[in-house]
Order: C-alpha cells, then structure tokens, then sequence
C-alpha cells in the first residue's frame, strides 16, 4: 500500500456568507458502515460576491497539487474539477438559483490507539469568541450568517486528484433558529383530561 501524502494549507478563511447546509451538533452518520460520523456547512453565495476569494483558493489548490506530484513523485494525474469544493446550488425542483455552495467539512471522531472512537466536535463560537451551547448548535438553520476557518487539504482518491476545505471551527454572526422539534411541543403544558393508562400501553399492538 502506498504510503498516503499529506498536503494542506491550513487556517484559512471564508467571507461572511450565509449557511445553506448546517451541522454542527449532532454529527450526521451517512450510513451503518460509518462509524465515525461528520460535520459540515454549506455557504451559498452569488459567484460575483466570492469571485475574488474562489480565485484565491484555486491559486491554492493549484499549488497543493503541484506540492502532491512533488511528494508523489508524478508527472500528472487526473484531477476533480473544479478542483476545490464549488458546485452550483439548485432548488427543489433541481433548477439551478444562480449561486454556489461552497462544503467544509470534518470527521466527527477519530479512532484512537486502541481504536476507541474519540469525539471530535467543531467550535462554533459568537462575534465575541464565546462558544455556543449544543443546543444552540442544533438550532442553527438555513440563513444564518457566518464565517468558517478550515484546512485547505490535497486528496486522492479513487485515481483522482482534488482538494477539501477541512472544517476547523465556525463564527456565527447573525442566527437564524430552526423551529423547535415538534415533539417538544406540549412538554411543558399538563392538564386534565385523557391519559394512557400504562398497562393498556404496555398491550398495544403499536408499542
């Protein structure tokens, strides 16, 4: 097995845009097989609001490619494109907006020495640098504005060449709250009337 190249660019910075995709509290496991779960947020943008910063981490991924093939000892490879995580946003119906979203993204544990799954949560901290609560992190939704810090890091996979923005932490600048969970929603109101007797419950055909 070839040994795996390390190539990044770390502690970068995203303009202030707005969440598009948000987790950050509970990490989001894609299927049974994983086990280490992810973070991760995408920014939507008008490609004219973030035409100067993507040139500027294109000249990046340029450079950490050249920076693999140095490493790797090779000529040429194929590569993703666009090289970096850039792709066009669509609506529901799949009808491209006219914006871009832009992924970061993270491991949510990593394995230890003993292969002991160790947590790995993303700092996500108010214009005054003070962390938010879990619950905070769970609430936040579609249209807040923030900021990230990530790892701009080289890959290769699968024969093809390319480059992740790995998630270091997030600022939020402006919230916007999810609705809270439906199922909380008559948690704090007790009245009289109907009840479920317990062992009727327990004799249900749906328990």
């Amino acid at each position: 097995m070839a040994k795996p190249i390390f190539v990044s660019r770390n502690k970068l910075f995203s303009p202030k845009l707005r969440g598009y995709y948000i987790t950050l509290g509970d990490p989001k496991f894609f299927n049974s097989e994983d086990k280490l779960g992810g973070y991760s947020v995408s920014l939507t943008a008008s490609p004219e609001e973030v035409d100067e910063w993507v040139t500027q981490m294109e000249a990046i991924a340029e450079e950490l490619y050249i920076d693999w093939l140095d490493e790797a000892g090779k000529k040429k490879v194929q590569r993703r494109e666009p090289l970096i995580p850039i792709k066009d946003e669509v609506d529901r119906d799949g009808n491209e907006t006219g914006n871009i979203l832009i992924k970061f993204n993270k491991k949510a544990h990593r394995k230890g020495s003993d292969d002991q799954l160790i947590p790995m949560p993303v700092k996500v901290v108010d214009c005054q640098g003070r962390e938010l609560s879990m619950e905070q992190k769970r609430a936040l939704g579609r249209g807040t504005l923030m900021a990230i810090s990530f790892d701009a890091k080289a890959y290769y996979m699968s024969g093809v060449f390319g480059v992740s923005f790995g998630l270091r932490a997030a600022q939020v600048i402006e919230p916007v709250w999810r609705e809270a969970d439906a199922s909380t929603d008559f948690n704090d109101s007790k009245i009289e009337g109907f009840t479920i007797d317990d062992e009727v419950a327990e004799t249900s055909d749906f328990s």
